[in-house]
């Protein structure tokens, strides 16, 4: 359960989704689905936004682009680089 901002330099407390950015990260583990969802606060979000390195795992990373103040939710799939994904995980 994600609980402040994704941010280790930021203390925010998650309270309200009124604004930032919300990604749901999901790990396949043999034949388990894993779930984790992370947030940027809407401060962090204006200069930071999520990355997914080759090895696997979430890290931020300097925005190069502007947003707006909608709240973004998105869905990201990260399969293990010993495994191959032989189906969707919503299937």
């Amino acid at each position: 359960m994600m609980h402040k901002c994704f941010n280790p330099a930021c203390d925010r407390e998650l309270r309200y989704l009124r604004d930032g950015r919300v990604i749901r990260v999901m790990h396949r583990d043999n034949d388990q689905t894993l779930v984790q969802h992370y947030w940027l606060c809407g401060t962090c979000y204006d200069d930071y936004d999520f990355a997914f390195p080759p090895g696997g795992g979430v890290v931020i990373q300097p925005r190069a682009h502007t947003h707006t103040d909608k709240v973004q939710i998105g869905d990201v799939v990260l399969v293990s680089p010993t495994q191959r994904a032989t189906r969707p995980i919503n299937q």
